[in-house]
């Protein structure tokens, strides 16, 4: 096993077992009121054996083979989507859920390991024919094209597409999970060579769009208000960040020890969901708060050697895009409890409660050390050959083997 497939894995694995143990500390109170105190935590583990199923069938198989189903998911995962309005459940005012034989499936969890592996499909196979990617681009080249059809007016294919799935997601509500989903595809875009100074415009008018989309409803303003003025509306709108703060600053240094949290008996709505890094930062202090950031700099630091070192572009994109799921959704989530940003309904991959969610983080985690085992060494023997030496350091590993400068002639 090479190092960054060890640090990933060691990270993910610890990501779940903090988190387990999380979950079973921020529910037993509420599971013993219902007769058992291992509800919610036999859930998760029946969660995480169903995500190791295809997670170990994708790491058998390789990710290159799911470049034959990403047609087929992107249409189911819109089938589910346009399914949660007719026939969805709703839980505290959204209808994100499609319930069957007991369990409960979200498909906008599902959209966001969609989109990273369309994006990755389509922009691989312009690379690979050479051909230029931009934000915005034209609908015909041809000699009988209009003028507005040569235009550099129209969203590139990858934005479309994550367009579509993002509308439905924002109809739930459920804006964080369409940021999520809009933003991945524009990271990639940007890594696959996309310049952003020739949409400077565009993005004024999206950030104005995005404005009168954040006032069109009374609840988002309110939590736009809730996170300026947090300690004025403590009681009503700002009820929630408040007592997120002060289940962190209670925390100290040390924290209040496993299961010795107040905040979760409530006092902290979501507890065991989106403000689960508030019970974690109660119990388990600065130091685990520091664990936290520490597991997921590991995941975006080795995700990004991994992409690096690929020696496909399919490989080197989803790579990114993973590392980019896992590292954007953590420090929002983060930073929506800590006050940082506003509430906006993030999940903390691997710590907040959630079936979907696992699952899906679970093969995502799976197809970012797929890619990592397939790819990782064989870039170390390349490296080896091109610099004619072994490659001993950690240096020489984290070195990108297809920078031209790096290539002896």
């Amino acid at each position: 096993m090479n190092r960054p497939m060890f640090a990933l894995l060691t990270a993910f694995v610890l990501l779940w077992v903090i988190g387990t143990v999380n979950v079973f500390s921020a529910t037993f109170a509420e599971d013993m009121s219902s007769g058992s105190a291992y509800g919610h935590l036999v859930r998760q583990l029946v969660f995480s054996a169903l995500g190791l199923v295809p997670a170990i069938y994708i790491f058998k198989r390789g990710y290159i083979h799911l470049r034959k189903y990403v047609k087929t998911l992107y249409i189911l995962n819109l089938v589910l989507l346009l399914l949660v309005p007719l026939a969805g459940i709703t839980v505290n005012g959204a209808r994100r859920w499609i319930g069957f034989g007991g369990f409960t499936f979200q498909p906008s969890e599902l959209a966001k390991l969609t989109i990273i592996l369309c994006a990755a499909h389509i922009l691989a196979l312009l690379l690979e024919k050479h051909k230029p990617v931009e934000f915005l681009m034209p609908l015909r080249t041809d000699s009988k094209a209009s003028v507005w059809q040569r235009a550099n007016l129209y969203p590139h294919p990858v934005l479309a597409l994550a367009l579509v799935l993002a509308v439905p997601v924002m109809r739930q509500p459920d804006a964080g999970t369409a940021i999520i989903i809009l933003l991945i595809p524009v990271l990639m875009l940007w890594i696959s060579g996309a310049r952003i100074k020739h949409v400077k415009y565009q993005i004024l008018v999206a950030l104005v769009a995005a404005g009168i989309y954040l006032g069109s409803a009374p609840y988002r303003v309110d939590r736009i208000i809730a996170w300026w003025y947090p300690w004025e509306y403590e009681k009503t709108l700002g009820y929630q960040t408040v007592q997120g703060l002060i289940a962190i600053g209670s925390g100290g240094i040390m924290g209040q020890g496993l299961g010795e949290g107040i905040s979760k008996f409530s006092y902290l709505p979501e507890a065991h969901t989106d403000f689960a890094f508030a019970v974690l930062a109660q119990e388990w202090g600065l130091r685990g708060s520091f664990i936290m950031l520490i597991l997921f700099s590991i995941i975006i630091y080795y995700g990004c050697i991994c992409a690096g070192h690929c020696k496909d572009r399919f490989g080197m994109l989803t790579a990114f895009g993973i590392t980019m799921y896992f590292g954007v959704q953590g420090f929002i989530n983060i930073g929506m409890v800590s006050g940082a940003l506003p509430v906006v309904g993030v999940p903390l991959p691997f710590i907040s409660y959630g079936g979907t969610s696992l699952i899906v983080n679970i093969v995502t985690a799976a197809v970012l050390l797929t890619i990592c085992k397939a790819n990782y060494d064989e870039a170390r023997r390349r490296a080896a050959v091109l610099y004619e030496r072994p490659v001993t350091s950690m240096r020489d590993e984290t070195r990108s083997v297809f920078r031209p400068g790096n290539v002896k002639k």
